[in-house]
């Protein structure tokens, strides 16, 4: 090796040697890489922003063009249209091309089709197409736009693969491909993946963009100034060819201004919860989901026990549409069930756009008006090379026509030498004054229109009609002022543009398919439940469902109810409480448990106690129901023990479990004992439970509250005592600590109620067993004037009786208490309420299965704590002598919650109406 090829090698310059050239490895990979990536980007996987194509898609169009296989003519075999393809300009063998077909034949692939089919093109369930032997096919009407004017030399031309045939570079696109179709595209590192867009839409944003260039003037160049929000005025977002709905529209503008967005598409779905079943009906799926692979993904998350409540799938699904069914079981809600097939299945996707394409011979990041306004130059640069190709014509024929105008007036000259002339060629020589026939005078017409006139027969040149030849003259010569006016007028292309435009809209443009929800979609499943207040119902045998509210009818005080639950034999409801959908149930349940104990000598000895634990549950969450359904175990819910009893739900808003602050949870036992609890402490519990309690085995839990230390507690015991104190005087303990005295029962007396409130207009309102209900005001405490029908009540000495308003304010906790009601033989206090608001609404249950709502203004007001009140329930037999059932169980539906209620059904009513 000589010394300077020693030193090359060392510089890594590459070293010729005869046929042989030796280069550095490194460099040598380098290069031909990026060669291929090149190639592959360019030549394959990315559309052209001009017309939106791929070169196999070009070929495809142009092939079939060349081929007649045009939308006019009769379908012919797809086979002979890739063969077409294949031998001229696209080598990378048939099935590629046929899939290319294929995909633009499918409706549910591309928004507008470019190819019409006839056989078997695969289906949206995933199918594959027939052999192309089988299928025949044709271009699409629409598709003529694609290549209208392209043999008017309106497009660049180039070889093909061997130089045997010439190809389009680019098609003369009068439609707007590129945002109509889309496209999907893998490169060598970079992708594209553009979304398929609405013709009418397209269509308007493309008017906006081209008014706002004469705007500002047809000597600017460069792109107008028009706003993405200009833009989206008109074009909304995508809208894909399988319809379903589009959620987040700060997805499609970062798309639309940066190139690359994200959005969710859920599929269009029907609910119906009525006599014939619970059911989805599922009738649009997200762009680019196979249906049957769909419908098997959901049949395995279903039998994994993924997803709950479905009974039945079932794919209705025709030529008229999709239509899949979807039967959910009775005791589950159809809407939340919805709601875990579009977190857990494909019924809802998110598309990633990455709108990248080939401007300029370079691959680049598109954004909406990049394209749009490359678009407007393309069909722009296309106007002008037609309107000249068509001036070159019009200028040739006026050229010739002026010949045979001026042949015209020397006829017999042209005849005689016509006949005189030995050959066609000397017949033109002399026509053009290059050779001279004795006794004729020189001509000089041109050498086309020598040739014009030399291609014609003598009886034509002699009954040549002057006066057609002159009018088709002055026609032509109008048509060459137009083809120039429009060649150097820009506003002339600009309004040919549009005009075209506007015709392709007449023709193909059409509605929306898909619909766009312009809030970003939550994967939280709780976004699709409806805000509504509902009845939450608990049996003996703990099955639990909601059902709305408005499903019990009003009833005046005293009614006899209505059937509220029905479940199986022997099973009656023992909880039922009003909330709205959304709220926080905490469970809470006595669970009797064993503890071990060290004496003093250190020997350990089991002491049974009352286990209290909570359970956390969004009210949606439990089953949906009829009056009359079982609804569903609440042990198929939350995680309850086979000897755990259920003896409080309390729904907290949602707002108060999000920022508790310095609220508490106020826990009442059977004993009389009282417990205050940070409401924090109960934020994080889950369907698995935690302790929320620990009593003695002779105990159990209530009553559970949330307030704060400003509020009052009144605690009333089932023989008509009560006390009040205020919520302050309760020391904070722990979560699983006992409490203390709150209320000294006596007898066999048990606590049965608990209020906590800071209002002093708000009425403790008691129920008995019997049925009768007695309301009456907090009140401040203080000793006031007794008033009777608004006059004073006087003493036998003529001085004002005085008594206390309301209940006293105990100075501590842990009293006897004072008379609430006066309570028949053998009757008792079974339920307590406050009533904050006299529109608030009570539901009434009885041992039977008996509910009746009533309004809290229909319960009467006393002035003394100690009378008997009303009959609010009527639980005697027919004579009255005796009763056959008795009050189990009550609850308040707050004003807020009725107030809602009466909004939901005006707004049906009013609907219905219309």
């Amino acid at each position: 090796m000589t010394s300077e090829e020693e030193s090359n090698e060392e510089s890594g310059d590459a070293i010729e040697t005869g046929n042989v050239l030796n280069r550095p490895l490194n460099d040598e990979m380098k290069t031909s890489y990026i060669n291929y990536a090149m190639s592959v980007i360019i030549g394959r996987a990315l559309p052209d922003a001009r017309d939106g194509l791929k070169p196999v898609h070009r070929r495809v169009l142009y092939g079939m063009h060349e081929g007649g296989h045009t939308s006019e003519k009769k379908f012919s075999k797809s086979a002979r249209s890739v063969g077409e393809v294949m031998g001229k300009y696209h080598p990378h063998g048939d099935q590629s091309i046929y899939d290319t077909m294929v995909r633009m034949a499918q409706e549910f692939s591309l928004r507008y089709p470019l190819i019409d089919g006839q056989g078997n093109f695969g289906s949206i369930d995933g199918d594959p197409p027939a052999a192309m032997r089988y299928t025949e096919s044709r271009l699409d009407r629409i598709s003529k736009h694609m290549l209208e004017d392209i043999e008017k030399k309106t497009v660049d031309f180039q070889p093909n693969f061997d130089d045997s045939e010439m190809e389009p570079a680019v098609l003369p696109a009068r439609l707007p491909n590129l945002l109509l179709n889309g496209s999907d595209g893998i490169a060598v590192g970079m992708a594209t993946r553009i979304p398929p867009h609405n013709l009418t839409e397209v269509a308007g944003a493309i008017r906006l963009h081209v008014s706002r260039i004469l705007e500002e003037g047809e000597e600017n160049q460069g792109m107008p100034s028009v706003s993405i929000e200009e833009y989206m005025d008109h074009v909304k977002g995508p809208d894909f060819p399988t319809g379903a709905t589009i959620h987040g529209v700060d997805g499609i503008y970062d798309m639309y201004k940066g190139g690359k967005g994200r959005f969710h598409v859920r599929s269009k779905c029907d609910v119906h919860d009525d006599s014939n079943g619970k059911k989805i009906v599922i009738h649009e799926i997200p762009y680019q989901v196979k249906k049957a692979d769909m419908l098997v993904h959901i049949a395995e998350l279903v039998t994994k026990g993924t997803l709950v409540g479905i009974r039945d799938i079932r794919d209705e699904s025709s030529k008229e549409g999709i239509r899949v069914v979807i039967e959910v079981k009775n005791n589950a809600d159809p809407h939340a069930v919805l709601n875990q097939l579009f977190k857990s299945s494909r019924l809802q996707e998110s598309y990633s756009a990455n709108m990248m394409g080939i401007l300029d011979g370079r691959p680049v990041l598109l954004t909406l008006p990049v394209m749009i306004h490359t678009y407007v130059e393309h069909r722009e640069s296309v106007v002008e090379k037609r309107a000249q190709f068509e001036l070159e014509k019009a200028e040739s024929r006026a050229h010739i026509l002026e010949g045979l105008v001026k042949a015209q007036k020397r006829i017999d000259d042209v005849i005689t030498v016509g006949k005189t002339s030995s050959s066609r060629e000397q017949f033109e020589a002399v026509l053009q004054g290059n050779e001279s026939m004795s006794g004729i005078a020189a001509f000089d017409f041109t050498e086309p229109q020598a040739k014009a006139i030399a291609e014609r027969r003598l009886y034509q040149l002699s009954r040549l009609d002057v006066e057609k030849v002159e009018n088709e003259y002055g026609e032509l010569k109008i048509k060459i002022a137009d083809l120039q006016d429009i060649i150097s007028s820009r506003s002339r292309r600009l309004d040919i543009l549009i005009h075209e435009l506007n015709e392709m809209v007449e023709k193909h443009g059409d509605e929306r398919r898909s619909d766009i929800d312009p809030m970003p979609l939550s994967m939280d499943r709780e976004d699709l439940i409806e805000e509504r207040a509902i009845v939450i119902t608990l049996t003996n045998d703990n099955y639990i469902r909601h059902l709305p509210a408005e499903s019990f009818r009003m009833q005046n005080r005293g009614g006899k109810g209505m059937k509220g639950v029905q479940t199986k034999n022997e099973d009656f409801p023992t909880t039922l409480l009003t909330c709205f959908s959304k709220d926080r149930l905490l469970i809470f349940t006595n669970r009797p448990a064993i503890k071990k104990v060290k004496d003093k000598e250190g020997n350990e000895t089991e002491v049974p106690y009352i286990e209290g634990r909570v359970y956390g549950l969004r009210a949606w969450e439990t089953p949906q129901g009829s009056r009359t359904s079982r609804g569903g175990h609440i042990r198929n819910i939350v995680g309850l023990k086979d000897d755990e009893t259920v003896v409080s739900i309390v729904p907290l808003s949602k707002e108060l479990i999000e920022e508790p602050g310095n609220n508490f949870l106020a826990f009442a036992t059977r004993k009389g004992n009282i417990k205050k609890s940070l409401l924090s402490h109960y934020i994080k519990i889950n369907r698995n439970g935690k302790k929320a309690i620990n009593l003695a085995e002779d105990d159990e839990l209530i009553s559970v509250r949330s307030g704060t230390d400003e509020d009052n507690v009144v605690m009333v015991s089932s023989n008509g005592l009560a006390t009040r104190f205020m919520l302050s005087s309760v020391r904070p303990q722990g979560r699983v600590s006992s409490g203390v005295r709150g209320l000294k029962l006596k007898g066999d007396a048990s606590l049965v109620g608990m209020i906590i409130t800071n209002d002093e207009d708000t009425s403790v309102l008691t129920l008995s067993e019997q049925g009768m209900g007695k309301r009456t005001r907090i009140g401040s405490g203080d000793s006031i004037p007794l008033l009777k029908e608004g006059e004073p009540v006087l003493d036998s000495e003529g001085k004002p009786k005085m008594g206390t308003d309301g209940y006293r304010l105990a100075k501590n906790r842990g009293g006897s208490g004072v008379k609430t009601m006066n309570l028949n033989e053998g009757d008792s206090i079974s339920r307590v309420h406050q009533i904050p608001d006299l529109e608030d609404q009570l539901f009434l249950l009885s041992a039977k299965g008996i509910v009746i709502r009533i309004s809290a203004s229909q319960t009467k007001e006393t002035s003394g704590r100690s009378s008997k009140g009303t009959r609010v329930m009527e639980l005697r037999n027919k004579e009255k002598n005796g009763f056959i059932d008795e009050l189990i169980y009550s609850a308040r539906m707050p004003s807020d919650l009725v107030e809602q209620m009466i909004t939901e059904k005006t707004t049906s009513d009013s609907s219905e109406e219309e």
